[in-house]
Formats: structure tokens, sequence, C-alpha cells
């Protein structure tokens, strides 16, 4: 029998599981994370079978409640001594490693792969330098609210507070080094204006400039600016390092980590002032999906780079530790960037041709409704003149994906550029079609044809009468399809990352349990937790990214005691 639905929905029930088991017992040596692929639950599990628990009912025994056999000593070929052993270097694990080093701690990065895994398109903060330059401050205490209502209120407020204090000096810093290795940088426009759905400009766009970008740091310039900062002032990167073992001493406290470098030679790494993991989402372990992902998001698309390398190795490793997950299920950043990179506030239709939902409206809407649709797919349904239509609109909304996707807060929106990106997908032809006749864009959107046509008829009476009946639709928003040519877009949504973590305090220590810390280590970026909850909050666009910057931002001065 299918049971997912009732699996991985707190961190009780978890551990419940776990106790038959006695799979998060605290003890030395405990964490084996070597790399492997999105691999299916069955091929994961130690057993298909469901376990008995103490009180009786049955459970999931998921692999990771299955400790890893110890390393053994003679297996160990070397010692290495550093202060600080970060594990992952992606966004979060570059920005902590960087940071401690000014803090004038040694520091060393482990990674599974063979480059730094920098991913993203900016960086989101409250109140950075540029937004005062350039006149666009942001109302940090509206927005926080904003925030929090989002999650449901099921996040940690006190790490919320602590991302809007200290991201703008985070950004600051990046921005300095912007400027010393010659990178540009500006605030994106692509932002909502809605008095109902609001966000703020707060997402930072960079460019390389004259900054020569090190061939293994990748193509995402913020991560790229810190990584050489590292460079420069002597971090060491081990590339094809795959952490194997945590190291514990007898209270708990971790101390070091055994890992396995690229010839398959085991290294003892210890660390005198802490271990950070910085391993990225869980989204390429099917198996964590199926326990902490809610049944709409298991199976759909990823597109966290590189792709089946985030494996939630960083979260196993806490949680043999005697760490535990934020309760459940997990939230998700999701973007409708699987068809084409624009969609607008325009009608859209599911594949019975019907329309389903207020289309003027924030990302992660449009991705789950489109996700509950058949197919799981959409098409936004617009005619000749959604080029100056969409640059109305944009006077009371806008977002991702309805704006260009490069546009400063300093330039205007030019309908010829949103033109032009949807003309070169119609050439394409795979995500966006062109037809003289609505009958004719149906046939080649391959909808049923008489409920598209009626529905159409519908949505333009209703854009004539200026009220939609349907879903309440602002009437700023309604625009008619009558004009040949007609056009429709393809939607489609994937995870851009999954968001929850560990349980952290605002020290970004691991919490056991009860809530107190383990010593000496430490979660960042979405290896961490409870800065989300239930769903994420595109009101301050980018502010995953965020995260990881603050977090690594703020572990440099925590880590050194500062």
């Amino acid at each position: 029998m299918d049971n997912r639905e009732t699996k991985g929905m707190s961190r009780r029930s978890f551990l419940s599981g776990a106790a038959a088991t006695g799979a998060l017992a605290a003890a030395a040596g405990l964490m084996g994370c070597a790399p492997q692929g999105a691999t299916g639950a069955s091929e994961q599990k130690t057993s298909s079978s469901a376990a008995e628990t103490s009180t009786g009912t049955s459970a999931t025994e998921w692999s990771w409640e299955t400790k890893p056999e110890p390393i053994a000593e003679s297996d160990i070929a070397e010692t290495v001594e550093t202060d600080v052993l970060v594990i992952g270097a992606g966004n979060a694990g570059v920005s902590a490693a960087c940071s401690a080093v000014e803090h004038g701690l040694a520091v060393t990065v482990i990674e599974k792969t063979t480059t730094v895994n920098g991913r993203g398109g900016g960086v989101g903060a409250c109140n950075s330098r540029l937004n005062k330059e350039l006149g666009f401050e942001i109302e940090p205490v509206a927005a926080q609210y904003r925030w929090n209502r989002t999650c449901g209120n099921r996040n940690n407020e006190q790490l919320v507070t602590q991302w809007f204090k200290n991201s703008g000096p985070a950004l600051d810093w990046l921005l300095d080094k912007a400027d010393q290795y010659g990178a540009a940088y500006t605030l994106y426009a692509g932002y909502s204006r809605s008095a109902i759905l609001p966000e703020e400009p707060d997402f930072h766009t960079f460019q390389a400039g004259t900054f020569a970008i090190p061939e293994e740091a990748g193509y995402f310039v913020p991560t790229a600016l810190l990584y050489q900062s590292c460079l420069d002032q002597g971090v060491e990167f081990l590339f094809e390092h795959t952490a194997e073992q945590l190291v514990q001493d007898e209270s708990g406290a971790v101390s070091g980590v055994v890992v396995k470098d690229a010839d398959g030679v085991n290294k003892r790494f210890n660390a005198t002032k802490g271990v950070v993991l910085a391993t990225g989402d869980i989204a390429g372990d099917q198996e964590m999906r199926d326990a902490y992902l809610e049944p709409l998001f298991r199976d759909m698309r990823s597109d966290y780079m590189p792709q089946g390398a985030n494996t939630g190795d960083g979260h196993k490793m806490g949680m043999w530790a005697g760490g535990v997950m934020q309760d459940g299920p997990l939230p998700n950043a999701l973007h409708p960037q699987g068809g084409t990179m624009f969609h607008g506030s325009f009608m859209f239709v599911n594949k019975n041709g019907k329309r389903y939902f207020n289309e003027a409206n924030w990302v992660q809407a449009k991705s789950i409704q489109t996700m509950k649709q058949p197919g799981q797919v959409g098409y936004s349904i617009f005619d000749k003149n959604f080029g100056t239509d969409n640059k109305e609109s944009l006077n009371y909304g806008g977002g991702m994906f309805w704006d260009t996707m490069s546009r400063s807060v300093t330039q205007e929106f030019d309908p010829a550029e949103i033109e032009a990106t949807v003309e070169a997908e119609v050439e394409k032809g795979a995500t966006a079609w062109k037809a003289d006749t609505l009958e004719e864009l149906a046939d080649k959107i391959g909808v049923d044809k008489e409920a598209f046509l009626a529905e159409v008829e519908a949505y333009n009476a209703m854009c004539e009468a200026g009220e939609d009946t349907q879903f309440e639709k602002e009437p700023v928003f309604l625009f008619p399809i009558k004009e040949a040519p007609f056009y429709a877009t393809k939607v489609e949504a994937v995870i851009l990352v999954c968001v929850g973590g560990l349980k952290v305090d605002t020290d970004l220590r691991v919490l056991k349990e009860d809530g107190t810390p383990i010593k000496g280590l430490y979660a960042t970026g979405n290896t961490s937790g409870d800065l989300y909850a239930v769903d994420y909050p595109i009101n301050m666009p980018g502010n995953s990214n965020g995260r990881c910057l603050t977090w690594g931002y703020m572990l440099g001065s925590i880590l050194a005691g500062k």
C-alpha cells in the first residue's frame, strides 16, 4: 500500500519511526554521504517493508535511519588540521569560507564535484547601498510581515528578522568585492508593483564586466567573486572530496570530518572552530523527496544545478549527529520556467481549453495552479498587442516571467524586447506558437478546440465589461484576445530549490530535538531550516540566494567568536 501522504510530516513523527531502529542516537563517527544520483526510493531504502515502532504503529524505514558503520582508524591515511571545514562549494559554502578567512581563520572547503557550484540569477537583500543610491529603499517591517504570513507563521521569525537586518550589510560586502574585481551590478526591475501582492526591488543582478571568472567557478558572478577572494586570501579548496563521516567525541560535539579524496583515500580533517554543512538542498534525492515533500512536488522536474548532485548529504549528516529537520512538509521555491520565459498576466488555459485561475499572480501561484492541471501544463494566450498591453500592466503588477528577465530599475520597459523573446521561441516551435486564427492556435497547442474558443469568447466579454466574474482578476489586467496574429506560450513549473532543512539557532548551530545546539556543527544555505515554512516568500525575490550570502557573511564572526 502506498502511504506516502503520511510520511515525513514532522520531526516528531520522523523520530518516532527512527526510534524503532535506533537511528538517531548521537555517537562518534556517524556520517556516510557518498555522491549519488536522483535514484528512486526503492533503490535507496535499507528495507521496503514498514517497521514496527514502539507504539505499535507502522512507519517507513528510510535509508538515512540506518547509521553507517564507523570508518576504522586503520583505514584513515592522513590527518589534516584546520580551523574551519566547510562541506560544499556552492553559494552558501563559498560565502561562509570567505567570511571565515577574513576573520583570521584557516579554512578548508571540500566539494564532491569537480567545480564550484554557484547558481542563480541574482541575490536578494534588504536595503543594500545600491538600493539607497538608486532610490529604491525597502520598508522592512511590512516586507517581513508578508514573508512570515506566506510561511503560515510556522517559520522561525527570529531568523527572518536576522535576515532582514544582515542581508543589506552582506550585500554591501559583495558589492565591495565586485568593485574590487571589476564586476558590474544593478537592481532588477522585474518585481510586482501590485498593492495586493507587492514585491520589493531587492534582487541584485551581476555581470562579469572586466572580472576574469576562474574556469572552475562557473557562470554565477556573485559566487565567483567570493571564490576569487577566497583564493586570494589562502582558502584551500579540495574538489572531488566527499564527506564520509562526521567525527564526534563522547559528548556528541563535532570535531571534524572523515573525507574520501578523488583517489579513494580516507583523510580525517580536524576543525577546531567548527564544521559547516553547506551541501545544498534535497531535490536530487528521490527518497528524501518522498519523505519530506508534499505529494504534488515529489516527482516534479528540478532545475537545481548540477542535476542530481544535491542529495541531502548535509541533512543526513546533521540527523546522524543528533540534529532534527524542521517540521514538514518542506517548502519549495517554484518557478514557471519549464516553458517560455514569458507569460505576463494574460489568459491561461489548460489542455482542456479551460481557464483555471487569476493570472495576475505571483510565480508560486502560477506554478502550483499549473501543476494541478492535466499534464501539469498551461498556456498563456494573447494577441498581437501583447507588448504594449504588457507594458501597461506593469504599472499595476509585474514580476519574474511577466517582465523581461534582464531589465534594470533604471530602464524603461521596451515592448520590442519581450516581442523578440516570444518570436524567437515561436521560431523554435517547442514552447511558443503563433497563428492567424484562434482555431489554428488551438490546433497547434493541442487543446480542446471547442472549449478553447468558447473560453476565449467568454474572456473577451469580461474584458469588454471590465469585470472578471470567474476569478476576480483586476480590470487593469483584462486585455482582450481579438487581433491576429494570436500567440500561446507554454507554462510549466519546476522546483528551483527545496528551501527546508535542519533546525538551527540564530548562531546557525544545528539543533537537537531538545532545542540545544550540537557543539561544533553549523548549517547554512539550503541545508539550514526554519527561515521558511509552507511556502516560499517571493515578496523578497532572490532571498534564498540572499540567505546563502547572509548566513555565510555572519558565520565568519560566529566561528571566530567575535
